[in-house]
């Protein structure tokens, strides 16, 4: 494995941990940004691992996409496909008015979607870090 590679990994899993504990801070009043922001954490952690592995590119935001990415190495990665489409929801809908049929993002995400998006990026990244540490 390149140490570059390494560097690069420990650099996004950072990202991601900064990402998830803003995510914390706001959610308790800033429900659409910290949804936004803990898909943010999950994808980082992703990306943190399919670097390490060596993927030349990593395109794109999305959880489900990304998957396919590290299903494609890994196998156990699989449970990422039933996170991916509730944790892509956050990902433009929580930030751009023509993504829903009604209202703005600030008036439409509850603190139960903030609840979920903690849960599901706190195990992404959980997960993640367990197969970082397998590597390292």
């Amino acid at each position: 494995m390149m140490e570059i590679n390494k560097v690069e990994s420990n650099r996004w899993k950072n990202q991601s941990k900064y990402d998830f504990d803003l995510a914390q801070k706001l959610i308790d009043t800033e429900f659409s940004y910290s949804c936004f922001m803990f898909q943010q954490a999950a994808e980082k952690a992703i990306v943190s691992y399919l670097v390490l592995k060596g993927t030349d590119k990593v395109w794109g935001s999305s959880i489900s996409d990304l998957a396919e990415d590290c299903i494609a190495i890994d196998p156990t990665f699989d449970f990422l496909k039933s996170y991916g489409p509730i944790l892509d929801k956050y990902l433009y809908s929580t930030r751009y008015p023509t993504f829903s049929l009604s209202g703005s993002p600030y008036e439409i995400f509850t603190k139960e979607d903030s609840n979920k998006a903690k849960e599901l990026s706190g195990d992404v990244i959980k997960f993640c870090d367990e197969k970082l540490k397998d590597e390292k």
